[in-house]
């Protein structure tokens, strides 16, 4: 999920709503971003000229303070995603606990792409307001205690319901759990021809075991589902918050296979301030609840296990960080963008975010206007105009029937550089009502007029 800095709405928040089928307080926390004053004048895009470096001076936040958890801010979330090596083998993968505390809701986001074998496994779980999800609690927010943040539990079996059929005929219907454990609740959502759209888990119960058996009852029949239990944990100590731990259980949307992770992810250099300050271009006073703040972590050294498919592999990489809190739209204006971002081998990270008209899709060979921030070596941030053009790789996804592109060419002029970033694999999907891109990609062209080359990310929603 990324960024826009023209203050309207992402797509992003929509596409939970979408697939959730409904889908402040001002406590500021120990060391936490104070939301009060005013900010001098952003730096506007950089068009033309040599690369001016953002000042040092006009960044909003610090390390290791807003790392925590900013409680009064309608949206926050940590995610993680990029390539992960295991000898000859690659990966993709992405895990994302993400906070729409405003609109009732959380959600995990968990993929993994094997290109070996070009399979793609991947689901979003819904967490609702009340039992399953406390929006003061789900992070830490105090900076003296170690950091952590968590979506769904190992020792809580029930975090959501496949359906695995949705019946037909239902004007009504109701959903019951049987097990070992007592208190699981969940409430039915209908689809627009009357079988059960999705199940949504209101309380998950305690003293259960394994995943409760589901009862779809109402004035229909055939209606199914399948309890699963799909988690997020993250932590690190107070000390360094950017040396962390992360753990998740991916239980696959539809097949219901296991991916397990347990990694460690340790930040080398400066973050990546994303806009050059961390915060919305066209911010004039902090705020958590009218500016987007946004600052990522990419170059985190990377190991650890994935086991799927009854195996484990030790896997290791240079991985990439997102944390953005504050204002995130609603689901009623969303905008659509397509996102790049690269590791480059040279030590320039870049993340490239193109805005496409609300009610428009993006054309083939046609470029569109966006913006970078880019980050040097030495840790110096640029925010400069760019251009995207999709340039092959047409891919139409047989569940959400959405086309989408898997090439795409980035032009930043300001630092003489054409960069194309591929997907390893077409289908790299995240489906629902508003389905959402998440590719793991190579990227290669040239930059500062020499050949340039290294790791991608193709994200897109229109």
């Amino acid at each position: 999920m990324k960024r826009s800095h023209s203050r309207l709405p992402l797509v992003a928040a929509t596409a939970v709503v979408g697939a959730l089928c409904i889908m402040l307080s001002t406590t500021i926390p120990a060391g936490a971003q104070d939301a009060t004053g005013t900010y001098p004048p952003r730096p506007q895009v950089q068009t033309a000229g040599p690369p001016t470096p953002v000042p040092p001076s006009d960044v909003v936040l610090s390390l290791p303070t807003d790392q925590y958890l900013h409680e009064g801010a309608p949206t926050e979330w940590w995610w993680y995603m990029g390539t992960l090596k295991a000898g000859s083998r690659t990966f993709g993968f992405e895990i994302n606990a993400a906070s729409f505390v405003d609109r009732g809701f959380s959600f995990s986001q968990l993929s993994l792409t094997d290109v070996q074998s070009q399979t793609h496994y991947q689901r979003t779980a819904p967490y609702l307001v009340g039992a399953p999800f406390n929006g003061s609690t789900w992070a830490q927010s105090d900076t003296t205690k170690p950091w952590t943040a968590a979506l769904g539990s190992p020792s809580v079996p029930l975090s959501g319901v496949q359906v695995t059929h949705p019946g037909r005929g239902y004007t009504h219907a109701s959903v019951s759990f049987t097990g070992d454990g007592t208190g699981a609740t969940g409430s039915v959502v209908l689809n627009k021809t009357g079988g059960v759209g999705q199940v949504l888990v209101t309380n998950p119960g305690t003293g259960y075991t394994r995943p409760p058996a589901v009862v779809i009852a109402g004035d229909g029949t055939g209606a199914k589902g399948t309890a699963y239990n799909s988690w997020v944990s993250a932590q690190a100590p107070a000390s360094n918050p950017t040396d962390m731990t992360v753990k998740a259980l991916l239980v696959d949307d539809p097949t219901m296979k296991q991916v397990k992770y347990n990694l460690s992810f340790s930040q080398v250099g400066k973050p990546f301030w994303v806009f050059g300050t961390g915060v919305d271009p066209l911010a004039t006073q902090a705020s958590l609840t009218e500016n987007n703040y946004y600052y990522s972590l990419t170059h985190l050294m990377t190991k650890g296990t994935i086991s799927f498919g009854g195996k484990t592999y030790h896997v290791h990489g240079v991985t990439w960080m997102d944390h953005e809190y504050g204002r995130f739209g609603s689901a009623d204006h969303p905008v659509q963008w397509i996102l790049q971002d690269f590791q480059l081998a040279n030590g320039w990270t870049i993340s490239n975010a193109g805005i496409v008209d609300e009610g428009k899709s993006p054309q083939l060979h046609v470029p569109f206007k966006g913006y970078a921030t880019l980050e040097s070596p030495d840790g110096k941030m640029y925010y400069v105009a760019s251009t995207a053009t999709p340039t092959g790789g047409v891919w139409t996804s047989p569940e959400s029937g959405k086309t989408y592109f898997t090439k795409m060419q980035v032009n930043i002029p300001v630092f003489n550089a054409k960069l194309d970033a591929t997907a390893l694999m077409p289908s790299q999907e995240f489906p629902g009502q508003v389905p959402v891109y998440e590719g793991v990609a190579t990227g290669k062209g040239t930059f500062q007029g020499k050949a340039a080359a290294g790791q991608a990310w193709i994200e897109e929603t229109f």
